[in-house]
């Protein structure tokens, strides 16, 4: 909270700051549907205001345009237009209650099944000199619906029923599954890039899903299974119900960490049947002395290096039996360096390949491997301290 922002991140593509020269805005129209849970809210309490990657322009009701404020309340079928990045578009088309004015055939399937894509109308694009307002008319071999265009970098301040279309305007389109293998052989778009992220929330099943995930919390905290069971037992309720697909099961495995663990794991048993464990353990014992702190300390800080080189399962299944014997030499209760090694193979902040969710964010957030250093050091030392102190005083030493 206080210094943690100011070392990260070191990596220079995480350093890039938006500039607004450099990103294009487009003109996004949507419009409250039937249902929607926006209908009753001020556009300040829906969060439709402002934010970092749009900003509302004006509002339309039965075809006249709203004084725009604030406080103002949305209802159904009102037309919200916005100028948006392609970070806000995306945004604006994922939130609960809105849909796109324009496409080429009505709305009847489930949303949250579609995608969104960016492409750049191309010079044999059939629509081009027609306005926007006339794609449902047109005769389509796919469906799509328009979310945003943009022409330039500043978003057009006109409507976008009036747009007439030109070859390399740059559209967001909400597409079907089918419109990938169709649009293979199309001349229409010169560039089609779908955005990864992008989806929409399925509700539908939202309290059928809780009621399972409930259950399944229940089931544990009162002891009538096992956490293995019950989640098993969670994931094929999911599944019989429709609340997920297989195919959205097996996508949810994340098959490099479960590999990046299982090498881990290689690693260890490797360490142990050579003999370096022990080799380890009578060289950590030695560091600790007959000092039970310091023999903490040592314990603690041999947990955080191996975490550094293999995962927080591994660093525990190694330093497990390193730590009772250092607890057998000082002749104490094995109960505190038991607490230690839980803790410090939980303390996997210095390297990314230590835990499941390091490696998760890895990737995403550009970060590097100093990244992990700067934060991660200071925050064990602290933990550490905390830990080697207090243990004792929960667990003693020595029991009567």
């Amino acid at each position: 909270m206080t210094i943690g922002k100011r070392l990260l991140p070191s990596s220079p593509e995480a350093l890039i700051v938006k500039n607004d020269v450099l990103r294009r805005w487009f003109r996004v129209e949507l419009a409250i549907e039937q249902g929607s849970p926006l209908i009753g809210k001020s556009i300040d309490d829906a969060g439709l205001m402002s934010s970092d990657g749009f900003y509302i322009m004006s509002t339309f009701r039965n075809g006249k345009e709203l004084e725009l404020h604030p406080e103002s309340i949305l209802a159904e079928g009102d037309i919200l237009n916005f100028s948006a990045d392609i970070g806000g578009a995306q945004t604006l088309w994922a939130t609960i209650g809105l849909k796109p004015l324009y496409s080429t055939k009505e709305q009847k399937s489930d949303r949250f099944r579609h995608h969104l894509v960016e492409v750049v109308v191309s010079r044999r694009n059939s629509m081009i000199g027609h306005p926007i307002g006339e794609i449902k008319a047109a005769d389509r071999n796919f469906e799509v619906w328009l979310v945003a265009i943009a022409r330039g970098e500043a978003a057009m301040d006109y409507p976008l029923e009036e747009t007439v279309i030109q070859a390399g305007d740059v559209a967001l389109l909400e597409v079907k599954d089918t419109f990938f293998y169709r649009n293979r052989n199309e001349v229409e778009f010169s560039m089609t890039k779908k955005l990864r992220g992008a989806h929409i929330q399925r509700t539908d099943k939202a309290l059928l899903a809780s009621i399972i995930t409930g259950a399944m919390v229940f089931s544990v905290a009162f002891g009538f299974m096992s956490m293995l069971n019950a989640a098993l037992l969670a994931a094929g309720a999911m599944l019989l119900t429709g609340c997920m697909t297989l195919h959205d099961a097996g996508r949810s495995v994340d098959f490099s960490t479960l590999m990046v663990i299982a090498a881990a794991m290689g690693l260890e048993s490797a360490v142990t049947a050579s003999g370096l464990s022990a080799l380890i353990g009578e060289f950590l014992g030695g560091l600790g002395g007959d000092n039970v702190y310091l023999a903490l300390a040592v314990v603690f800080v041999g947990c955080i290096l191996m975490d550094a080189m293999v995962t927080n399962v591994a660093s525990a299944v190694f330093m497990f039996p390193i730590a009772m014997t250092i607890a057998s030499g000082l002749g104490v209760s094995f109960m505190p360096f038991v607490i230690v090694v839980m803790v410090g193979a939980s303390c996997s902040f210095i390297s990314p390949v230590s835990y499941q969710t390091n490696l998760m964010v890895y990737g995403p957030g550009k970060y590097s491997f100093g990244d992990f250093v700067k934060i991660g050091i200071p925050l064990s030392i602290l933990v550490g301290v905390i830990t080697v102190f207090l243990t004792p005083v929960f667990f003693p030493f020595y029991v009567a």
